[in-house]
């Protein structure tokens, strides 16, 4: 992911400059004994060309909580898609969002609440429902806009005989004036 991320984000000029073919090893549930050769063009938007001069992204590898600690209200907006349920503590997740982004600055999300860890042997997780997610975001946001459901295909090959559906939920929230507050023992 972290090359495809530093593809589409750093070398991509302009949009659909380049060809990959995602499919090439999904060769169950084809309607067509072709169909995993299927080429997609990427990206469907050039970020360097959608964003204001100036503008700039994070990319990141290692786990969330410990990359980001050090950088307290150093960032403008947070934008998490299908990430809230990877976190083994969800309140941590909440925490560092709030820590990082400004007064006044915006967290948007899209996503389920899968929770990757809720059956794995041996591995800690607190699986939380969305009314109580709700309530710890509230400590620290205020919803511009939703939260709402929305239905999200989940990746795969359009043209497959199967697809997953996950009814997420989308919000924009602004960062209030609260502090962060609380502490999580960490659980990587």
């Amino acid at each position: 992911m972290l090359l495809g991320g530093h593809l589409v984000l750093n070398q991509c000029t302009k949009a659909e400059s380049c060809v990959i073919y995602p499919y090439v090893l999904s060769t169950t549930n084809r309607r067509g004994k072709h169909d995993h050769l299927s080429a997609v063009r990427i990206p469907d938007v050039c970020p360097r060309n959608a964003l204001p001069r100036g503008a700039e992204l994070s990319m990141a590898a290692g786990e969330f909580v410990e990359v980001y600690k050090d950088q307290a209200g150093e960032w403008d907006a947070v934008a998490t898609c299908f990430f809230l349920d990877t976190a083994k503590n969800v309140f941590l997740y909440i925490r560092t969002i709030a820590q990082i982004i400004r007064e006044g600055g915006f967290w948007i999300n899209l996503g389920p609440l899968l929770y990757h860890y809720a059956d794995v042997e041996h591995e800690i997780s607190i699986e939380l429902s969305w009314k109580e997610v709700r309530a710890n975001i509230e400590k620290y946001f205020d919803f511009v806009e939703g939260p709402e459901e929305k239905i999200a295909q989940y990746t795969g090959n359009p043209g497959s005989m199967m697809g997953t559906r996950y009814r997420c939920i989308f919000f924009v929230a602004r960062r209030n004036a609260r502090s962060p507050e609380g502490a999580s023992r960490a659980v990587f």
